[in-house]
């Protein structure tokens, strides 16, 4: 009995079988990395950001940002290129998000972005643009759009926020709620906005820490949760 020599494969037939191949394990990676992401939630419904131990889930300019005993640590001589950020590189929509900072010597610029977007170009690889939660001496609680409209809300609610004295830790609370946002520092409402801007506003972004040029300070900050909110 004779035996049939086996047919080869056209080149477009292997092409297209390796082209089908690599996207699956191109998805599958993605889905995996997308889960990795974010921890579960504790009983309370938090979900912590900073593991305290590296910058996993992070994106920023390695010779900026650094984890030091537990903390995120934003500190260089000098910046070229503009303000760099740290960004965690998923988007979030409504939500409470809270984390410990300090301004380190009350030197410096610095905020938490949400709700922002990461910008594509920009002065460098890690530049956002959107809500920032501000501080800084002046402007410690105030609500700022970087790269957008400038400063949203300069007047506090009530009063300005007690910044703890030798470089201790503050805490941030922001909530994003609908169109509506909220600043707190250590306890004390800064800023309310109810943005309706219907071409600026933003719904949905990606949440970063600021380190503001010309460099030469340090920032700090730990114990980064957030709170998942419904839809609005």
């Amino acid at each position: 009995m004779g035996f049939s020599q086996p047919k080869l494969l056209l080149p477009e037939t292997m092409k297209f079988i390796l082209t089908i191949l690599s996207l699956a394990l191109a998805t599958a990676l993605l889905s995996a990395g997308d889960v990795a992401k974010l921890p579960k939630p504790d009983a309370g419904g938090w979900i912590t950001l900073f593991n305290g131990k590296d910058l996993t889930g992070w994106n920023g300019d390695p010779k900026v940002w650094r984890v030091k005993d537990g903390y995120i640590s934003g500190e260089i001589d000098k910046l070229v290129g503009g303000n760099t950020f740290l960004i965690f590189e998923k988007p979030f929509s409504n939500y409470v998000l809270e984390a410990d900072f300090i301004l380190v010597g009350r030197k410096g610029n610095s905020g938490i972005q949400y709700r922002s977007r990461h910008s594509e170009n920009g002065a460098n690889k890690w530049v956002v643009k959107g809500y920032q939660a501000d501080f800084a001496n002046g402007c410690w609680g105030k609500l700022y759009e970087e790269g957008g409209r400038g400063t949203l809300v300069w007047k506090y609610k009530d009063k300005a926020p007690e910044i703890k004295e030798n470089d201790g830790w503050n805490s941030y609370r922001i909530t994003a709620s609908g169109s509506k946002l909220k600043q707190e520092i250590n306890g004390t409402v800064t800023i309310e906005l109810d943005d309706k801007d219907p071409a600026r506003a933003a719904g949905e972004g990606v949440i970063a820490l600021q380190y503001h040029a010309p460099g030469g300070f340090e920032v700090r900050f730990r114990n980064i949760r957030i709170k998942l909110l419904g839809e609005k």
